[in-house]
Parts: structure tokens; C-alpha cells; sequence
């Protein structure tokens, strides 16, 4: 039997812990044409859950379109991707090879879509941009066709950015403020997804920014401990093998819920290839941190001394006040370079201010910390 348990981006047909109501909303929103910005750390399972939304959209008989503006580069690439993503969500629906090609492309003229070969026999598709045109004009012209296609559209349309805060990092603000003039136009649903929160939230609740106040905002929560626990359980059956009760929670304990964390810890405890023992828990969790050493390491090779003794300061510390006089002589540190690195790793989302005080968002990475230094 395989392993049923899987730890990058879940496809929708794989077992889903939770959600159901978040599931739910995005699905109704979608049908609607409503806009939601989805944020969360990172891992938590957006892309699974938007993806799988987008099914049942999809199932619904909407139009569907997924965009990763993952360290999007510039204006050109940022139109690029949202161009490739139309043709790919449209090739859903029609074959391009057919006589729906010639009504579609009476829609999309700005980018051209490109069919290369795979060696498995698929059809790979890029795009490319109508000489002449480019920069901002470009991204102006695809948006407005984006915006004829959904009003002229039989079905709903329904548009999904993945990592949307990337955006910023393109210029000062025009493709922020260019995207919002076209899409408030458009008569679809979007969603506006994130794992940069401080920097995502911004953009829709800074009343000075160009999308404040355009969206419903939705942020996923940690996975409820009990649901984690039978998820678990169930399957380890489906796989044909057995954990207890006890060993679940204390997988589900270890990781505090954080979803990725959660799916690569029974992953690698089902592999072990008995049924786990409550000592085997804690072996294996000695594995998940040698796996995500150099993933850790790399993060911790990019701050500066201070900002990685704050970093471990508030790892053995949480919830501390950071500029108390306690705080600053535990960590060996001042109060002005406190505040500096403070908002360095709050807005790369390696911390985040909760009730409690400032914690470290990552709960593994919090422990491998405090093992390290």
C-alpha cells in the first residue's frame, strides 16, 4: 500500500483534514462573484484549499483560472503568467485545435497562446505577447480583455492569485493601483492569496492603498487538534496500518497543527514500517527536523547577528516584551536594534505579534532554533 499521507500541494482528490467550512465559503463566494483575500503562514494548505475550491467550481460549471505571482519580476511577467493562466484554464473546456479556438481568441489577442509537445504525449502551453506592446500596455490590454470575457461569459468566472503580495515588488505602486482599476470592473470572483501576512493584509486594509477595503478577508487557522487527531488515525488504516490514539496526539502535539508539518511528520511515520510506539513518535520527529535542517539553515544564513538573536531570543522566550530590560538582557541586545530587526522578521513573516506577545510563527523551526543556539 502506498503512503497515504502527502506533504506538498494535496490534489483534490486527496484525503483533506478540515476546512469544510472554509471550503464552503470560497466555493459560494466564488458562484457569487465575491473577492477573498486568503492569508496564512506559509505551508498551511492554501494552494490545496484554493485548488480544491476551484474544482468544485469548476464542477459547478465556472470558468477557472489559477495564477502563482511567486517572485514575479516584472510588469511583463506578471502579465505573462496571468495571460498562461487563461489559456490553461480554458483548455479545460475546449480544445484549442477545434472550432471553440477561433471564438476564444476573439477575446484574447494581447498574448498569443504557444502549444509545445511533452514526451508524455500532453500539450504544453505558453503564450506570447502581440508585437509592439508592452510594459504597463500590456498588462492594461489583457486586463480588459480578462474583463470583456467574464461580462460576455455563459458561466461564472472565477480567478485565483496565488502569492498576490509579490506584486509589491515590481514597482512603487502602479501595477498595484492597475490591477485594482481593472478588476473592481470585472464581473468575476477573485481570490487574492498570501503567505507574506503583514505585507497581504496591508494591501487591503491600508486605506491609502488601492485595494483597501475590496475583499472579504479569510485567514486559515491551525488545524482544530481533535480533527488532526482522527485524520490521522484514518489514515493510517486506509494504509492498512495502525497508530494509537495516544501517538496521534502527540504527533498532532509536536507540530502544534501546522498543517504541512502535520502530513510530512505521518509520512514519515508511516515509512517506519511497524505501527508507531509513542518512542517512535519522538524518533521520528528527530527525522523531521534533520529533514528540514538545511531548509532552516538557509533562513537563519540570511539574517544579521541581531535580527538571529532575536530570532532565538523570542524562540526561548515567546510572548516576551521584547524592549523590557528582562528581554533585552537575556538576548544581549538593544532597543533600537530590537525595533529594527523586529520589523524585518515580521514582514519576512518569521514572527508575528499574537495575543501573548511577539512568537515565532513556524513552531518546528522554534524548536530546531532552540536546539541550535
Amino acid at each position: 500500500m502506498n503512503n497515504p499521507f502527502r506533504f506538498n500541494t494535496l490534489r483534490p482528490s486527496d484525503p483533506f483534514c478540515d476546512r469544510e467550512k472554509e471550503l464552503v465559503d470560497l466555493i459560494t463566494h466564488g458562484m457569487n462573484g465575491a473577492n477573498v483575500t486568503l492569508f496564512s503562514p506559509r505551508r498551511y494548505g492554501k494552494t490545496s484549499l484554493i485548488k480544491r475550491a476551484q474544482n468544485e467550481l469548476h464542477d459547478q460549471g465556472a470558468y477557472v483560472f489559477y495564477v502563482d505571482f511567486y517572485r514575479v519580476m516584472s510588469v511583463e511577467d506578471l502579465a505573462s503568467r496571468l495571460a498562461r493562466a487563461v489559456y490553461e484554464g480554458l483548455s479545460e473546456y475546449v480544445s484549442f485545435f477545434e472550432k471553440g479556438k477561433k471564438a476564444l481568441l476573439e477575446f484574447f489577442r494581447t498574448y498569443r497562446p504557444v502549444f509545445t509537445p511533452t514526451e508524455d504525449g500532453g500539450i504544453e502551453i505558453d503564450v506570447r505577447a502581440t508585437e509592439g506592446i508592452s510594459g504597463y500596455d500590456l498588462l492594461e490590454s489583457l486586463l480588459k480583455e480578462i474583463g470583456r470575457f467574464a461580462e460576455k461569459a455563459d458561466r461564472p468566472v472565477h480567478i485565483a492569485m496565488d502569492e498576490f503580495q509579490d506584486i509589491v515588488e515590481v514597482d512603487k505602486g502602479k501595477t498595484e493601483a492597475l490591477l485594482r482599476t481593472h478588476i473592481q470592473m470585472h464581473g468575476a470572483g477573485y481570490i487574492f492569496a498570501g503567505s507574506r501576512r503583514r505585507i497581504l493584509k496591508s494591501m487591503f486594509t491600508d486605506r491609502h492603498r488601492p485595494f483597501y477595503n475590496s475583499t472579504l478577508l479569510m485567514e486559515l487557522p491551525p488545524l482544530p487538534h481533535e480533527d488532526l487527531v482522527e485524520y490521522i488515525v484514518d489514515l493510517f488504516s486506509k494504509g492498512g496500518k495502525s497508530i494509537s490514539r495516544e501517538a496521534a496526539v502527540l504527533v498532532s502535539s509536536l507540530v502544534d497543527q501546522y498543517p504541512y508539518y502535520a502530513q510530512l511528520f505521518s509520512y514519515l511515520l508511516f515509512g517506519m514500517g511497524t505501527d508507531p510506539s509513542l518512542d517512535d513518535v519522538d524518533e521520528c520527529f528527530e527525522s523531521l527536523l534533520a529533514s528540514e535542517r538545511y531548509s532552516y539553515q538557509g533562513i537563519v544564513d540570511g539574517l544579521t547577528p541581531v535580527q538571529l538573536a532575536l530570532l532565538v531570543g523570542l524562540a526561548k522566550f515567546p510572548g516576551s516584551k521584547v524592549t523590557s530590560q528582562v528581554f533585552l538582557k537575556e538576548t544581549n541586545l538593544s532597543s533600537g536594534g530590537v525595533q529594527k530587526a523586529l520589523k524585518h522578521l515580521s514582514v519576512q513573516d518569521l514572527i508575528s505579534d499574537e495575543k501573548n506577545g511577539w512568537e515565532l510563527v513556524d513552531p518546528v523551526f522554534r524548536k530546531w532554533l532552540i536546539r541550535t543556539f
